[in-house]
């Protein structure tokens, strides 16, 4: 075989492989250039990671306090913060779990204080504003009778983890409602990657086994 088709042969023949980014790495690189912008004091890019996150900062909250004002109250005093603090962010790939971090934080300062005080009622209402809220996950807005049983199904979710030890209850939220990673859900909460996955083992053990109820 002459050199001409030695090279010839180690050439691939079908067409270039497309490299296609991953969904996350596509977000994560518009939080960046959306963070360095309002790190500037461009407080319309600030408004644009609003919209893109106080859906999700919403529900978080609300699966951990179970309660719509005290939701809303914490996804403002988030936004605050995180306006007030962002020049303090050193990455920008880190804003997502910054900002998560922040949330959590408030919203088990605020069980804490509630459970100083008299506990508020279970707040069902809040069901319907986390389903409307922007950056929703839902795909049966459009349907009405659908809605109504995702509704029915967060209500029983939501009081199911009531009864579920507020440690368990955070990780379950933070990656089975807001989808984060176990790297992402470990630097959030400070905790080892190992001790998340075993609150989440045990978390979903007890979520499973109320499951047949919504069946």
């Amino acid at each position: 075989m002459t050199d001409e088709k030695r090279s010839d042969a180690g050439q691939s023949t079908g067409p270039p492989t497309e490299h296609v980014p991953h969904p996350n790495t596509a977000s994560q690189g518009k939080d960046r250039y959306l963070v360095l912008r309002a790190q500037d004091g461009d407080i319309d890019a600030f408004g644009k990671l609003v919209e893109r996150y106080q859906g999700r900062l919403f529900r978080t909250a609300y699966m951990i306090v179970r309660n719509r004002h005290d939701s809303e109250d914490i996804v403002q005093e988030t936004l605050v913060q995180a306006w007030r603090s962002l020049h303090l962010l050193r990455d920008p790939d880190a804003f997502r779990g910054w900002l998560m971090r922040i949330c959590t934080n408030k919203a088990t300062s605020s069980i804490r204080q509630r459970q100083r005080r008299a506990t508020d009622p279970y707040d069902s209402e809040g069901l319907e504003s986390a389903s409307i809220l922007p950056d929703t996950t839902s795909t049966a807005a459009g349907d009405p009778a659908q809605s109504s049983e995702v509704n029915a199904q967060m209500e029983a979710l939501a009081k199911l983890l009531a009864s579920a030890p507020e440690e368990l209850r955070i990780v379950w939220v933070l990656r089975e409602v807001d989808d984060m990673s176990y790297e992402e859900i470990s630097q959030t909460l400070n905790l080892t990657e190992s001790t998340v996955r075993g609150r989440l083992a045990r978390a979903r053990s007890l979520v499973m086994r109320h499951m047949k109820e919504w069946e």
